[in-house]
């Protein structure tokens, strides 16, 4: 089979697991009931596999690809899109990793359908700098000990990312989700996305294999993985807003009841709320629009992973998160102005949109990704990946 069209019929299966997303997700979303199964379904379909490169049993695909799967997934529950989130980028950083077991096992184990999680901030201190989780020397192994936050989607995995600082640089321990002395907890109480286990992971002196150290050497691999984490997240911004279009459709062309102050007794035929629909639309249409233009900047990338084209994936990823944050926040809170008062009804579950919306969107604060793009526009600033802006500060310290 043609890769063109072995693609075509991996994405046609993924697309009959992502068709049932939607059905249950405000009940889940309630209810607090974990999407696995639905997790665990595109998994088996495939949806896990796409970025895994085709030598190792995966799909190959282009980000261009993921982005409009992702945005799919979003629009279905949006929980089970950031889940993926630890999982691609860690796809991504084996991509670029040197020839080595961990490199084969983990793409071959990504393309068999298994799972990655992240675990790499810390509550416990104040920034991703002064990370307190240890990796210490025993004998020709290492011990992981520590405790991390934010472990969006690792309750879900079978391989935890897990970040560290060894020996002044940042350093991917990966081990298996059910080593010894790892203990996940769904502890996360956000307001939104209730359902991505975003919570505690705990490491007990957990043994990591020395090969299954993954050091963070390549500036522009740490570029581009910046821009990439900050790809799923707008993804899912997208997938939110199309979500709320399709909701808000859906609940306009079944009111029977209109407004005293309307021009027509049927909502349904009523040029203010069609408006409405229309702007609401509209703001999904444009945040997809974003999205698709980001991913063919993180392609370019691949085909040429050269500085310019680093910058770019930065610069884009910004701007794509500062625009998507607005147009989600927006078309969530439109909505109700064209749902009235029905819309507020807690078994609708629409309040989770906004909810959702506003919790991705927390991520990596649009006002900073804003105030790059602004520095760059004005002084020429070049935008720096996290990873090489502390790798600079340590070595102007020694």
């Amino acid at each position: 089979m043609a890769a063109a069209d072995d693609l075509r019929a991996r994405l046609d299966v993924i697309a009959e697991a992502v068709a049932g997303l939607g059905a249950e997700a405000a009940d889940r979303d309630a209810e607090h009931k974990l999407p696995t199964d639905q997790l665990a379904g595109l998994l088996a379909a495939g949806a896990g596999a796409l970025r895994v490169p085709v030598e190792f049993g995966g799909a190959g695909a282009p980000v261009s690809t993921i982005a409009e799967v992702l945005i799919d997934i979003a629009a279905g529950d949006s929980n089970v899109a950031q889940i993926f989130r630890g999982h691609l980028g860690l796809t991504e950083i084996l991509r670029f990793a040197a020839p080595g077991p961990a490199r084969e096992t983990l793409l071959r184990a990504a393309a068999a359908g298994q799972f990655f999680g992240p675990a790499g901030a810390e509550l416990a201190t104040p920034n991703l700098t002064a990370l307190a989780t240890e990796l210490r020397r025993d004998g020709d192994r290492y011990l992981l000990s520590g405790r991390k936050y934010y472990t969006t989607g690792s309750l879900y995995a079978d391989w935890l990312n897990v970040l560290v600082i060894d020996d002044g640089e940042f350093v991917s321990a990966i081990v298996p989700r059910r080593s010894a002395g790892v203990t996940i907890l769904d502890d996360w109480d956000g307001f939104g996305q209730r359902l991505t286990a975003s919570g505690t992971a705990v490491f007990d002196e957990v043994p990591v294999d020395p090969d299954y150290l993954l050091r963070h050497h390549n500036p522009l691999a740490n570029d581009y993985m910046e821009a990439f984490y900050q790809f799923v997240l707008s993804a899912t911004q997208a997938g939110i807003a199309r979500a709320v279009a399709d909701d808000l459709a859906a609940l306009v062309r079944g009111r029977t009841r209109s407004y005293p102050l309307a021009s027509t007794p049927d909502p349904s035929a009523d040029p203010q709320v069609s408006q409405i629909v229309g702007e609401v639309w509209t703001k999904a249409y444009s945040a997809r629009a974003n999205v698709l233009q980001l991913a063919r900047t993180l392609d370019a990338f691949h085909a040429d992973p050269s500085p310019r084209r680093a910058q770019q994936a930065l610069l884009d990823s910004a701007a794509t998160q500062v625009a998507n944050t607005e147009l989600v926040g927006a078309a969530a809170w439109r909505l109700f102005d064209a749902g009235s008062a029905t819309a507020v009804k807690s078994g609708l579950g629409l309040d989770r949109h906004w909810r959702n919306a506003r919790t991705v969107s927390s991520h990596n604060p649009a006002a900073y990704k804003a105030a790059l793009l602004g520095d760059h526009a004005v002084n020429g600033t070049a935008p720096r990946a996290f990873l090489n802006s502390f790798a600079q500060e340590r070595a102007a310290e020694n």
